[in-house]
């Protein structure tokens, strides 16, 4: 149950939310994702870039700075609403290229309605840096029990 009814999630559903991630999401453990916060209505998620993750060129490759968005900002929204999400519109700037260290996501729910959600993210080098940012549209379902929450 969320505190007060606001749809938010306690700390024990923050927590299994977590937990969720970190054991569940195959994707997110084969990039190695990692969440360093969350709370309502917003996540910090960071990875080391690895050779792995790099395109031809030896830079950091599109996919993986959208799926640090899209994983930040679906957390973002998950956290806050309590209910099973889904994005259903994203779209992501690519600022500057990164060959190395970490990269750290931070993203927020800008606006929610009962059904939709508008939830932006931001990605930083290790210095810093705005290397990508993005916004995401997301459909909020009404369905409670979700295997996350």
């Amino acid at each position: 149950m969320s505190e007060e009814g606001t749809g938010t999630l306690n700390q024990e559903q923050l927590d299994r939310l977590v937990q969720h991630f970190n054991e569940e999401v195959e994707f997110a453990r084969h990039i190695k994702l990692q969440i360093e916060e969350v709370e309502p209505g917003g996540a910090v998620l960071y990875t080391n870039v690895e050779a792995t993750h790099l395109n031809g060129s030896g830079s950091l490759h599109g996919g993986v700075y959208a799926s640090l968005l899209d994983t930040g900002m679906g957390l973002s929204l998950a956290s806050l609403v309590g209910l099973r999400v889904a994005t259903t519109q994203m779209n992501v700037h690519f600022l500057e290229p990164v060959r190395e260290g970490r990269i750290t996501c931070r993203s927020e729910v800008i606006h929610s309605t009962r059904r939709t959600a508008t939830v932006e993210g931001r990605v930083y080098d290790e210095e810093g840096n705005l290397v990508a940012m993005g916004t995401g549209a997301f459909r909020i379902f009404e369905r409670k029990g979700s295997p996350i929450v």
